[in-house]
C-alpha cells in the first residue's frame, strides 16, 4: 500500500473520529442542559393574599388611569374590575348565608338579637343578668363610694348612687374625701385615711371591698349613669368576659 495514501487514510480517520467525538460531546451537553432545565423548580405560585393584593393594586391603577386620562377604554377597564369586586362581594354574602344555615352555631343573632322587634327582649335579658351580678357581688363585697362634696360632677354622681342603691337595695357606704357631706347622702362618713390606704388618687371612685378577706376591687371611676353602672357590675362579676 502507498505509504502516502496510508498516511492520508489515518489522518482522515483521526479527523473523522475527532469530529464525531466533538459532536457527541455537544449532544451530551445539550441533553444535559435540557435535563437540568427540567429539574429546575417551577416558579412559586402566588398566595391568596398576593393575588388579592395584586387585584386591588390593578383596580387602583385602573381607577387612576381613568381619572388622569379620561376615555372610554380606560373607564371600561376600571369598571370591569369594579364589577368583578361587586360580583365577588355578592357571592361572599350568599355563601355566608348558606354557611350560617348549615352551621347555626355560628349565627350571632341566635345569641345576641339585633332585630328591632327583639331589642326589648334582649334589653330585658341584659337587665336581669346585671341584677343577678349586682346581687352576687353584694353578697361578698361592700360598696364604698368616695366623693368630693365640693365637686359638682361628684355631686351629680352622688345622686345617681342614691337612686342606684334604692333601686337595687344595695348597701353603699359613702365617704367624703374633702369633708363636705352631700345632702342626698346624709349617712356619708368623712375620710379618715381609707382612700389613702386603698391607694385612691382619682375621684369619684366606687370600690368593692371584701370585709372578711380584705380584698379590694375597683368598680368605677368618674361619672357613670345608672344603666352603665349596672352593666359595670355585670362586667366585673364576669371578669370582663366578652358578650359578643
Amino acid at each position: 500500500m502507498n505509504p502516502y495514501a496510508n498516511g492520508m487514510f489515518l489522518l482522515m480517520l483521526c479527523c473523522s473520529s475527532a469530529f464525531a467525538l466533538d459532536n457527541g460531546w455537544q449532544w451530551y451537553h445539550d441533553d444535559k442542559k435540557m435535563v437540568d432545565e427540567d429539574k429546575r423548580p417551577a416558579p412559586p405560585l402566588m398566595t391568596t393574599a398576593e393575588k388579592m393584593a395584586s387585584l386591588q393594586q390593578a383596580t387602583k391603577n385602573a381607577l387612576y388611569e381613568a381619572i388622569l386620562y379620561p376615555g372610554v377604554e380606560n373607564f371600561v377597564k376600571f369598571f370591569s374590575l369594579q364589577n368583578y369586586w361587586t360580583q365577588q362581594a355578592g357571592l361572599f354574602s350568599q355563601s355566608a348565608k348558606k354557611a350560617l344555615l348549615l352551621h347555626p352555631e355560628l349565627d350571632y343573632n341566635l345569641k345576641y338579637r339585633h332585630y328591632n322587634g327583639t331589642v326589648k327582649y334582649q334589653l330585658a335579658a341584659d337587665a336581669a343578668a346585671a341584677r343577678e351580678a349586682i346581687g352576687q357581688l353584694s353578697r361578698r363585697y361592700g360598696v364604698m363610694f368616695f366623693y368630693r362634696g365640693r365637686d359638682p360632677i361628684d355631686n351629680q354622681l352622688a345622686g345617681v348612687i342614691k337612686q342606684f342603691r334604692d333601686t337595687y337595695s344595695l348597701s353603699v357606704m359613702p365617704v367624703s374625701v374633702d369633708g363636705v357631706i352631700y345632702p342626698s347622702l346624709p349617712d356619708s362618713r368623712r375620710d379618715r385615711g381609707q382612700a389613702a390606704r386603698l391607694g385612691l388618687r382619682h375621684f369619684p371612685a366606687l370600690m368593692l371591698v371584701d370585709p372578711k378577706g380584705g380584698a379590694v376591687k375597683p368598680l368605677a371611676y368618674g361619672f357613670i349613669s345608672q344603666d352603665d353602672l349596672a352593666k359595670q357590675f355585670l362586667a366585673v362579676s364576669t371578669d370582663f368576659s366578652p358578650n359578643f
